[in-house]
């Protein structure tokens, strides 16, 4: 596998899709010679869950239109980390991957939809938005085997190590991930994941509140190494962070604790 070069992208998207689009196109306007570009959850959009459904879109609609744009223009892939996907009744919260000239290679629907009570009482249910996926996707990107997953489903170990036990190399995590278990959760979720898996893992998140709920994002976007060292991270503005992952570490991790030849489950 050649060297695979990653520009995350952190943003802080509120209900003004052109709005968040556009800044889409300037944070990304100086990145050059990446494999791929990738965005984080909902970043064309964050509202309520009725702003959601009504924003939702099939797939040849003009946010994923867009970002077709951006794959060619910089001959890159684009993660587009999830668009609201509307599909006849159904609406999903769905990651579209384009290759560099494009075109859709890829889609997965979020699987593990989120749910908690927050401090202040309110209560985050998903399921009121969007209806669940149920088949995970593995997909080669430039020779790495790629396996993606959304946010939430960072709590779901049997999700990454369906995607490790069929090869994976690396793992797409684009995120909305609370400020409220962020702080506590995410960077460990991230690496525990990297490391019990020996896999790349990047992870981009979105910042700042959602307009509409209040409800804050934690930043802090990451990618991780196969040994669990964080290789970048940003903090809580909008950010474009650069990642190289190299196959040399990806076996030189495997060579020195085989834990993926060990596994008896």
């Amino acid at each position: 596998m050649k060297t695979l070069r990653v520009a995350i992208v952190q943003t802080n998207a509120g209900g003004d899709i052109d709005r968040n689009l556009r800044r889409i196109r300037e944070l990304t306007s100086g990145v050059s010679g990446v494999d791929i570009i990738a965005l984080p959850e909902v970043f064309a959009m964050r509202g309520s869950d009725r702003d959601y459904r009504k924003a939702a879109e099939p797939l040849d609609g003009r946010i994923v239109s867009e970002m077709s744009n951006l794959a060619r223009k910089h001959h890159a892939w684009v993660l587009a980390g999830s668009v609201i996907e509307k599909a006849g009744r159904r609406i999903y919260n769905t990651t579209v991957l384009l290759n560099r000239a494009g075109k859709i290679v890829a889609t997965y629907r979020k699987i593990h939809l989120f749910e908690a009570q927050l401090d202040n009482g309110k209560r985050v249910c998903e399921a009121h938005a969007y209806e669940a996926g149920r088949t995970p996707v593995l997909v080669t990107i430039e020779g790495w085997r790629a396996g993606l997953a959304i946010c939430y489903d960072l709590r779901f170990p049997e999700l990454f190590r369906h995607y490790s036990a069929r090869g994976a190399h690396v793992l797409f995590v684009p995120s909305n991930f609370t400020q409220r278990t962020g702080k506590d959760h995410w960077e460990t979720l991230v690496r525990a994941r990297a490391i019990e898996n020996q896999c790349f893992v990047a992870a981009p998140n979105q910042h700042g509140a959602n307009p509409v709920t209040g409800v804050r994002s934690h930043g802090h976007s990451l990618a991780v190494g196969p040994w669990g060292e964080v290789l970048c991270e940003g903090g809580t503005r909008d950010a474009v962070l650069a990642a190289t992952f190299e196959s040399a570490a990806l076996r030189e991790t495997r060579r020195r604790v085989p834990a993926l030849r060990h596994r008896r489950m």
